[in-house]
């Protein structure tokens, strides 16, 4: 994710042009705010703009503590984000 320089982390990743927004970092709530959660720092987690905008859309979205398992499974197979990215060396 990037906060601050899209232009650093799309060059350091090879991510083309608008889909670097995609990993603009955000503040997600593992509650949503909708379904009563707070802006507090047990229910605020950083997330990219993609999984923030997502994870709330299905039509069945998971509770907090299953997405923190389905992102760690992504993780341990290197498959964090549906977008792949290539990291270049240097």
């Amino acid at each position: 994710m990037w906060e601050i320089d899209p232009k650093s982390f799309s060059t350091h990743f090879r991510v083309p042009g608008r889909a670097v927004l995609r990993f603009r970092c955000t503040a997600e709530h593992l509650e949503a705010r909708c379904d009563g959660g707070r802006d507090t720092e047990e229910n605020v987690v950083a997330a990219c703009l993609y999984c923030n905008n997502n994870r709330h859309k299905r039509k069945r979205p998971k509770d907090p503590a299953s997405y923190a398992n389905f992102v760690r499974s992504r993780l341990e197979r290197g498959r964090w984000h549906p977008f792949r990215l290539k990291h270049r060396p240097g």
